[in-house]
This record gives C-alpha cells, structure tokens and sequence, in this order.
C-alpha cells in the first residue's frame, strides 16, 4: 500500500479540499497550496484548534485576502470537540493566531451554510474523487463522515497534519491536533478511507531557521514579508525550549501539502494507527503499529517519517518569491 501520489500532469489537477485552524503554519501550509499547478483547490474549511473558531476563520478569509486569492470559498467549521473543552495555543501562535501580525480585515464573508453543507456541495461537485488535506483538529472531517457516509466513496484519501509515532507535544503521548479531538480523530482513523499521517516524526524534522526567516524577508515580496513577519512570535516559541529546543520553528502543516505535490522528498512506512481516547495519561496517542504481521489491525495510514528539510524550505521559499 502506497497511498502517497505520484506528482500528477498539471492538466490532471488533484482536486483538494483544506481544512485548517489557521495559525501560523496554516497561513504558510495556505500559501503554499494556492501556488502548487498540482492542485485545484474546491474550498477551504475552518475549525477550532490554534485559535477559537472566529479567529481561524477570519484568518483565513485574510490570508486569501492578502494573497490576492479571495475567490476561494471558505466555509466555516466547528467551534469545539465533540465532546471535550476546546484547548487553544496561543502561546505557540500569538492571540490571534497569526503570530500577532495585523492583516486588513477580511471583505468576503464565509460561505452560506455550515461547513459540513459546503463540504458535501465540494465533494458531490468534483468529477473525480477528493482529496482532503487537514491540518488542525479533524472535527469537521468526523462530522462530515457521520452526517454523510456515502461520501466515502468520493474521497480519494485524506492527508493529515497530526499524530505522532514516536512522540507528542500537547502531552508526552499526543500531538496537539489529535489531543484536541481524539473522538474526531479515532472516527477517521476508522473510517476505511486511505491516510497520509505527517505527525511529529517528520514535522518536527520540517524547521525553519533564523536564517531561513531572514530568506523570506529578503525576497521582497508580499508572501516573503508575510511569512517572515509570522514566524517571528512563532519562532521565539520554539527557542523558549518549553516543548525542547529545536534548531528553528516547525512548518508543520506545510508538510502535509507537500506530501502530496513532492513525495520524492519524504519517506513514509504503511502501519495501523489507532487513537486512544480513554488513557489518563496517554488520550490523544496515536499509537503505530508497523509490524508486517500483528495483531492490532490491517494498515491504514502512510505515517511520514522524514524529510529532506532544505528542499523543503526551497519549495516555500519558491512559493514566496511567486507574489508580486
């Protein structure tokens, strides 16, 4: 099993769908996607996670706005777990999620209608099945599976930011996405849809350096600026060594796109991936089975596992440099 695609002929797009709790690495993740020939974008939908729902949204409704990319519906998600408090990071991403940075306000206004509306519309809509690149909390997609399970069958796979094999963040055992919403997670986990699971074994393997920031700036552009704006709160957070000290920030959700339009640059291996979500110490885990026999379950997820770290910030940096 394989289920990270072969780069595909621009004239035969992947159609994808984001779904994001745009913080910092969502804004990045966002920008990359709008510049990737790979992609055709149907919409973009928000949940809690960084930041409450209101903040997300309005995050990403002025990403596109900055980015000159306003066409692209935005459809707004949940506002909490199924059935926990919700937990924010705005240690990690600033109060408003965007590293503090002030964007202009966003003109447009959400889609019409839930997120769940709007992603049914996406899916019904596309002539080929979908591919679903979610890079917060994975509410929206559980809702999504249990309001409408014959759309199963029209998701291609669905790409993951979230999880971890070998480690967490929000907690020793659980990475912040799933630990937000392990109810959500096991649901599609279970789902029998094909999985891409880039959790902090790769992601954390995904940084940006001081001096990477300071290439961002140097391009001059808008997107350049932008970024290197953002990351600056970001990356202060992460030389703190709250979470261990790394040698720069994490991009995590950009990797989760890239996974998609350069897997030449990642290496993966197939397991069964099952979630906990009774454990005192460990609900949110995403514990990985990658035994070719065992007694856990039939495989499930692509779990990425590395990274050729200074292609990938070439490809953002790249992204970058494309506006004007």
């Amino acid at each position: 099993m394989n289920h990270l695609t072969e780069r595909s002929h621009f004239m035969n797009k992947i159609p994808v769908i984001l779904d994001v709790d745009t913080g910092v690495d969502d804004a990045v993740a966002i920008m990359y996607a709008l510049t990737c020939e790979e992609l055709d974008i149907l919409g973009i939908s928000t949940v809690a996670g960084n930041q409450t729902l209101d903040k997300t949204t309005r995050n990403t409704l002025a990403v596109l706005e900055y980015l000159g990319r306003p066409e692209v519906p935005v459809a707004r998600g949940a506002a909490g777990p199924f059935c926990r408090p919700l937990h924010t990071a705005p240690q990690v991403h600033g109060e408003n999620g965007l590293g503090n940075v002030q964007l202009p306000e966003p003109v447009k206004q959400p889609e019409a209608g839930d997120a769940l509306t709007c992603l049914r519309r996406w899916i019904e809509g596309s002539a080929q099945p979908v591919t679903i690149i979610a890079v917060g909390p994975l509410t929206n997609i559980a809702l999504l599976l249990k309001a409408y399970p014959h759309l199963k069958a029209r998701i291609e796979r669905i790409a993951i930011m979230g999880g971890g094999a070998f480690r967490g963040n929000a907690s020793p055992a659980a990475e912040f996405n799933i630990y937000v919403d392990p109810e959500a997670a096991r649901m599609v986990f279970k789902a029998g849809i094909p999985m891409i699971m880039c959790g902090l074994d790769v992601t954390m393997k995904a940084y940006a350096t001081g001096e990477d920031i300071d290439a961002f700036a140097a391009l001059g552009t808008k997107a350049g600026k932008f970024c290197a704006d953002i990351f600056r709160f970001y990356y202060d957070f992460h030389m703190s060594g709250v979470r261990g000290k790394l040698p720069g920030c994490a991009v995590h959700d950009a990797v989760t796109v890239m996974a998609l339009t350069h897997p030449e640059l990642m290496q993966g291996q197939d397991a069964y991936v099952e979630v906990d979500i009774d454990g005192e110490h460990t609900w949110g885990c995403t514990a990985s089975d990658f035994r070719e026999r065992n007694c856990s379950g039939e495989k499930n997820a692509r779990v990425i596992l590395d990274i050729d770290r200074e292609a990938f910030i070439q490809q953002l940096l790249k992204a970058a440099a494309s506006f004007s």
